[in-house]
């Protein structure tokens, strides 16, 4: 569909504007995202190594509050006697009461001599006892100092413990063990220390390096099994304590960590792609109405300016399309600019293209009807001479059936030519033939029998319509060039056969025949043996190429001594259909 020029123009401006809004639209948004990805990760690493510092600063004071409980002198009086009264073991649990009361990290602790078990919250109830049989105490109870797993307590109800022991030695003595301290640790201190200092991130967690296990945590619970279990495989693997890991499952986060591997724990939090999106939304919805708002209000103005510049154009183009249809129009355009000059030239080309293009109309027939009067009307002197001394030669000794044939040959050769001359471009396939007959009649009178002549046509083909007089040339070349040069006779074959929509004209003959540079000589110059109707190899060329543009072929196959092949092919026509245009083209020539 035809669209005015002003409509594409709009339409190439706003795809431009739309495209430079879109792509400003993207490196706003995806600067909101890396801005906010940079400052939360920030963030986040502050949160990350202060979360680390305040954990390594628990663990570290809980290793020297066991050691000051360890040397305590009443500590050491209690360990140093083997049975106890009571109020000696309520002072030394009340002793090291007042010593951890402070810390709210540690819940309670336990006193350890031989199979004598003391606990901060009941001295002597055998509760504790009976834990001390559980694999976390298993696992580190022969080791000197050591964190254990995390482990559960009855008391306070579901409370779990991280659970430091301590090997006390004997002041004198140091390599003799004199029992075992042991501080138990909320583990829900280390969830309101990262809780804490996480801030805006999606969840953290707390995992036991040992086996990858979540201790406990917040956000997604699968992430935080996928993030611990990766943790603790660079922990044991890497000897890395620190460091940073992508979440994985389709989503850019990350996640920053910490691991304490003298007390089997970790600590991460982690931020996703999602969360970080979040936060840039509104910068994202500003960005967009403002590219929005600005592109809208170019648009509009492109619009409005375009249309008032490019009115003068639509008028060009209006009168050059009521031009193109046989209307002049007149423009009058006052811009003062070149579109006003466009305007005064197209007015004085339309004058000259219509005063042109009568000449040229005038000019083109009378080129037309010369040329193809040339094409199709020549009739060389000399050979009607000969005919004609040949009739004479005839008369004189009384041959009256050859003489009846030979003008016979003669009138059908000029009713021919007349029919050419008229405008007629083409003629059933029969009809050419019976004018190559009547052509080798003559020329046998002429050469004695020289040349015969054998034509196989399928009867189908005879009422195919073929260009006048294409044949006719080429016989005359075979005799003229082919076969009179030789000293024995010669024959000629004119064959034809349908391939497909294509008819196929052979004339073939058994001449002296050309060599390479003959034949390249012959398509290169085209021209052939003057006579009746003779217009050359080129003139038939010239005749094909104007009756059936690119739609026909024309072939010459020769070696020297053996005879020479021509090939025509052309449309195969049972009407006149293909070249009614070109004989109508004709007959106005010749009407005028």
């Amino acid at each position: 569909m035809r669209q005015s020029i002003w409509k594409k123009i709009v339409a190439a401006a706003a795809a431009a504007i739309v495209a430079m809004t879109l792509i400003g639209m993207g490196i706003s948004c995806s600067y909101a995202y890396i801005n906010q990805y940079r400052q939360q990760r920030h963030r986040d690493e502050a949160a990350m190594a202060l979360c680390a510092n305040q954990c390594q600063t628990l663990l570290n004071d809980v290793r020297m509050l066991a050691h000051s409980v360890a040397e305590n002198e009443l500590v050491q009086r209690f360990y140093s006697q083997d049975t106890h009264e009571y109020f000696e073991t309520i002072e030394a649990i009340q002793e090291i009461k007042e010593t951890i009361h402070l810390r709210v990290h540690i819940k309670n602790a336990v006193l350890i001599q031989g199979d004598q078990v003391y606990w901060s919250y009941s001295p002597f109830e055998p509760y504790f006892k009976e834990r001390l049989s559980e694999e976390w105490y298993q696992e580190i109870k022969d080791e000197r100092e050591a964190f254990s797993r995390v482990h559960t307590c009855g008391y306070p109800e579901n409370s779990r413990y991280l659970t430091y022991l301590l090997s006390i030695p004997d002041k004198g003595t140091p390599d003799k063990e004199l029992g075992k301290l042991l501080l138990n640790i909320n583990v829900q201190y280390f969830s309101d220390i990262i809780g804490e200092t996480a801030g805006l991130s999606s969840g953290y967690f707390v995992s036991d390096l040992r086996d990858g296990t979540v201790i406990l945590g917040q956000g997604n619970q699968e992430t935080n099994i996928r993030l611990a279990e990766k943790m603790a495989a660079s922990v044991q693997s890497e000897k890395k304590y620190r460091g940073e890991m992508e979440i994985g499952s389709g989503d850019k986060g990350y996640c920053l960590w910490s691991a304490f591997p003298d007390a089997g724990i970790g600590v991460g939090m982690y931020t996703s792609s999602g969360l970080l999106f979040q936060y840039s939304e509104q910068m994202r919805y500003f960005f967009v109405v403002y590219s929005v708002s600005t592109a809208a209000a170019i648009l509009l103005l492109t619009f409005l300016l375009i249309r008032k510049f490019l009115q003068p154009i639509s008028q060009i183009s209006a009168a050059m399309l009521d031009f193109s249809g046989g209307k002049r129009k007149i423009l009058v355009i006052k811009t003062g600019d070149e579109l006003e000059m466009l305007s005064c030239q197209f007015n004085e080309m339309a004058e000259r293209i219509e005063e042109f293009i009568k000449r040229r109309i005038q000019d083109e027939r009378i080129n037309k009807k010369l040329k193809f009067d040339m094409l199709m009307s020549k009739i060389h002197p000399h050979f009607l001479y000969n005919t004609l001394n040949s009739v004479i030669y005839l008369a004189r000794r009384d041959h009256n059936q050859d003489i009846e044939k030979m003008v016979q040959s003669l009138i059908l050769i000029l009713q021919d030519g007349m029919a050419a001359y008229s405008g007629k471009s083409c003629a059933m396939l029969k009809e050419e033939l019976e004018v190559v007959s009547a052509y080798c009649v003559i020329q046998n009178y002429r050469y004695k029998d020289k040349v015969s002549v054998s034509i196989e046509v399928p009867d189908e083909l005879t009422t195919a319509y073929v260009p006048k007089n294409i044949l006719q040339p080429l016989v005359e070349n075979s005799i003229y060039h082919g076969i009179a040069p030789m000293e024995e006779n010669g024959s000629i074959e004119i064959l034809a056969e349908q391939r497909e929509d294509m008819l196929d004209l052979w004339v073939i003959d058994t001449g002296i025949g050309m060599d390479e540079e003959e034949l390249k000589r012959l398509e290169q110059n085209g021209k052939g043996h003057s006579g009746v109707h003779s217009i050359g190899i080129k003139s038939i060329r010239e005749r094909l190429e104007y009756l059936y543009p690119e739609h026909y072929s024309f072939e010459i196959y020769s070696e020297k001594g053996k005879g020479t092949t021509i090939l025509i092919s052309v449309p195969y026509q049972k009407d006149l259909s293909l070249l009614r245009e070109a004989e109508e083209d004709e007959g106005e020539i010749h009407e005028e």
